[in-house]
C-alpha cells in the first residue's frame, strides 16, 4: 500500500489561498490597503511572488479580496452586537456603539482607502458598491422593525437607512482623519438618530 506524504512547504489550494488572503488582510489593517501588493504578501509568507500571482492574477484582485474579507467580518459582528438586544431602540443604540466606537476606527480607515483606491481599481469599487447595499438592507432592517413597532415615525425607510449610513460614514471618518474624540462623535450620532426615526418627538 502506498502512502502519499505532502510535502510541508506544499499546501492545498484551498489552505494556501487563505493563508495568502489573511496575510494581505493582516497588512491592509495594519497599514493600508495601498500597501498591499503581490510581492509584499510573497515575502512577507516567504514565497514567491509567482506563487501569490498563482492564486490572485493581479494586485488589483488581492486588494479588492483583501478588503472584502475584512469588511463582510466588519459587518457580520455589527448584526451580532444588533441581534444580541431586543427592541428596535436599543437596536439602534448598539449598532450606533460598534460603529462609532474606537475599536471601529480600523474599518473606517478601511472603508476609506477603499473609497480611495476604487476610484482606479474596478473590482474593488464593485466590491465597495456591493458592500454597501449590504448595509443599506442591514440599517433598513432595523429601522422597518422600528417602523413595524411603533418605535420609530419615518416616511421612507430606504431613505432613512441611507442617511444613516451616510452618517456613520461621516462620523467614521472624522474619527480616522481628525482624531474626534469618541463621546464628541457619539453625540453628534445620538442628537441625528433622534431626529431621523422621529424619537425626539416622542
Amino acid at each position: 500500500m502506498t502512502v502519499e506524504v505532502r510535502d510541508a512547504k506544499r499546501k492545498l489550494p484551498a489552505e494556501r489561498h487563505g493563508e495568502l488572503l489573511a496575510k494581505a488582510v493582516a497588512i491592509s489593517q495594519a497599514e493600508g490597503l495601498s500597501a498591499v501588493t503581490l510581492r509584499r504578501v510573497a515575502t512577507d509568507l516567504g514565497v514567491t511572488p509567482g506563487l501569490v500571482s498563482h492564486y490572485f492574477s493581479a494586485a488589483e484582485q488581492l486588494i479588492a479580496a483583501a478588503f472584502r474579507t475584512a469588511a463582510v467580518a466588519d459587518l457580520a459582528e455589527a448584526r451580532t452586537r444588533v441581534e444580541a438586544v431586543q427592541s428596535p431602540t436599543a437596536k439602534i443604540d448598539a449598532l450606533m456603539n460598534y460603529v462609532l466606537d474606537d475599536v471601529s476606527e480600523e474599518a473606517s480607515a478601511l472603508w476609506l482607502d477603499a473609497w480611495s483606491l476604487g476610484r482606479r481599481n474596478p473590482t474593488l469599487a464593485a466590491e465597495a458598491t456591493a458592500l454597501t447595499e449590504d448595509w443599506l438592507d442591514f440599517i433598513g432592517d432595523v429601522v422597518s422593525e422600528g417602523v413595524g413597532s411603533g418605535d420609530f415615525s419615518v416616511p421612507d425607510v430606504a431613505v432613512a437607512a441611507r442617511r444613516l449610513l451616510i452618517l456613520i460614514d461621516g462620523l467614521g471618518a472624522q474619527k480616522v482623519i481628525r482624531d474626534a474624540p469618541t463621546d464628541e462623535i457619539k453625540h453628534i450620532a445620538r442628537s441625528y438618530v433622534s431626529s431621523e426615526l422621529g424619537l425626539d418627538a416622542r
